[in-house]
């Protein structure tokens, strides 16, 4: 066994995930004991799933905890105390030989000292991370919420993590915010609490909306969705209730049904909600009614996809989007199963700009717009705050994964700013000015030879001029990180994972300005004022050492690091 003495103050919480890997193993795998030696609290064995548990401390007092390394697996663990949270965040715990812990600057140094893990870009301590979920900025702090599964690096049983910034680039991690309402690894199911968006009521309370997805035994048919709503506590770090408010679907819609998006509509004085869904087998999304925000109406199909999609091989569309912009609205989809028939792409994302009035949405064209040529932008999520729109992305598109021993899987877009080019028929994406406010940016001076040595830093690489002709390729001990080139208006990028079997393209037209971040395998691209996005995520050669220039545009190179 082993023991260590730790002093918690009154009201610390410790909560884990855990699991028996030695199914002979002694009784009380974890203990928790006082000055003399009473059991305070004890977990007298972990079954073969892992299962969350959680302890209150109710003195404050000096403890023992005491832990049999080796036949318990504790795959997420962090302490806690709610008055001082939101101030510190969590403080991460390590049960092994012994017990190690991190708060704050030391989870961002742990993090830091990993050289495959990016440093411009949000990720999780550990474990997988998908979708962002329930944006908002609540005084002077943001709010990101993300897909989560405690248990591994692959995706699982959905919870929500949570961090918190005041700078949208610096993250506090916080306790874990939502979780299934089932144990389903127990089950051997799938499932939990899927994706949802913050909505501020009139009451000025923020409440969040969301989808559970009940007890899955297929990931492709047969699963129940529900729409919830949680009501945070003061502080945000649980929900003092959950209530359901939606499990009947529209005849024709199946079992894809989920991620609500709610706002009030002024005009019709009432709620109105979206949901991702699919109708007689095409993509759909939703448009629901409430007076109240509880009891909801199905008001019929806000859009219905193109036969062409359902052919293509889209099941459903999911984390829809849909929010007023300057004077139009907006409605952002994701399709899933979709593979675009001339380019071999997959996980895209759509947006169309129209009118809507009296529950009905007409788009200005049909056409739908790319919002970003690459295909690891997806399940963006976006919010209003300060006037301005802000997005997240899930950087990841199922294709590829991270090398195997990594301690975490998944990141998210730097923020974005959304707004409409100058004739409105384009949505244009934008990095935040946080980023710039955040991160100088430090001149890299070009050889003699007018190539780059670039740091062991993200960089930003900045064209100003005409960009036909152009290309950027770094290169990383001679072999191909990435390469970025416009021939013929089109705007295209390849990295060294690429076969040629799918090909990442755009049509730029006349652009004449493009700004590009690298940051350890990532690379986000901003063209034509934002009017043509790439997003890219590599697991081969993340940190170029030699960057070559080809074009006839003004070229700046900057190392971006932290203030």
């Amino acid at each position: 066994m082993r023991r260590q003495k730790k002093q918690l103050e009154l009201g610390t919480r410790i909560e884990f995930w855990a699991r028996s890997i030695d199914e002979k193993a002694d009784e009380f795998p974890f203990r928790i004991l006082d000055q003399g030696k009473q059991v305070l609290w004890a977990v007298k064995r972990f079954s073969e799933f892992p299962e969350f548990y959680s302890y209150h401390h109710r003195e404050a007092c000096e403890v023992e905890l005491e832990w049999n390394e080796g036949v318990t697996d504790f795959t997420w663990a962090y302490t806690y105390n709610p008055r001082s949270v939101s101030k510190t965040g969590i403080t991460v715990l390590e049960f092994g030989e012994h017990l190690v812990e991190r708060t704050g600057p030391e989870i961002d140094a742990w993090c830091a000292s990993d050289p495959q893990r990016p440093r411009l870009h949000f990720s999780p301590v550990k474990h997988w991370m998908n979708d962002p979920n329930g944006l908002c900025k609540i005084g002077d702090v943001w709010h990101l919420f993300y897909q989560f599964h405690p248990a591994g690096t692959d995706w699982g049983p959905m919870h929500w993590g949570h961090a918190t910034s005041r700078n949208l680039c610096e993250w506090l991690h916080m306790p874990v915010f939502l979780h299934p309402e089932q144990n389903l690894a127990r089950l051997g199911a799938t499932g939990g609490a899927f994706s949802g968006s913050a909505f501020r009521g009139r009451d000025g309370k923020v409440k969040f909306y969301y989808t559970e997805r009940l007890p899955a035994y297929d990931l492709f048919a047969g699963y129940r969705e529900i729409q919830k709503i949680a009501e945070p506590g003061r502080d945000l770090i649980e929900p003092e209730r959950i209530t359901t408010v939606l499990e009947v679907r529209p005849e024709g819609v199946e079992h894809d049904f989920r991620d609500p998006k709610v706002w009030w509509d002024g005009a019709a004085r009432a709620y109105r909600m979206i949901l991702g869904a699919s109708i007689d087998g095409d993509p759909a999304v939703l448009l629901y009614g409430s007076g109240d925000g509880l009891e909801w109406q199905y008001l019929g199909p806000l859009y219905r996809a193109p036969a062409r999609f359902r052919a293509e091989g889209a099941r459903a569309v999911e984390c829809p989007d849909f929010f007023r912009l300057e004077d139009k609205w907006v409605l952002v989809m994701g399709f899933v199963g979709h593979i675009e028939p001339t380019t071999g792409r997959h996980n895209l994302l759509y947006a169309l700009i129209g009118e809507f009035a009296g529950d009905r949405f007409v788009p200005d064209a049909p056409e739908l717009q790319l919002l970003d040529f690459g295909t690891d932008y997806y399940a963006m999520q976006s919010f209003e705050a300060e006037g301005r729109q802000i997005a997240f992305a899930w950087l990841f598109n199922w294709e590829y994964r991270k090398p195997e021993g990594s301690a975490y899987s998944g990141e998210m877009s730097l923020p974005r700013v959304l707004s409409l080019n100058e004739d409105k028929s384009k949505i244009c994406m934008l990095p935040a000015i946080e980023v710039d406010e955040r991160y100088v940016a430090i001149p890299v001076a070009p050889d003699r030879s007018g190539d780059y040595a670039l740091p062991s830093a993200p960089i930003e690489i900045r064209l100003s001029g005409p960009l036909q002709g152009s290309k950027l390729v770094a290169t990383e001990g001679g072999e191909l990180a990435f390469e970025v080139s416009v021939a013929g208006d089109i705007l295209s990028i390849r990295l060294a994972q690429d076969d040629g079997s799918i090909r990442y393209v755009a049509e730029l037209g006349g652009g004449k300005d493009l700004r590009l971040f690298h940051d350890r395998g990532i690379v986000e691209i901003f063209a034509d004022g934002g009017s043509v996005c790439g997003t890219r995520r590599g697991y081969a050669n993340i940190e170029p050492d030699r960057l070559e220039i080809s074009s006839s545009a003004s070229a700046q190179v900057f190392e971006r690091l932290a203030k």
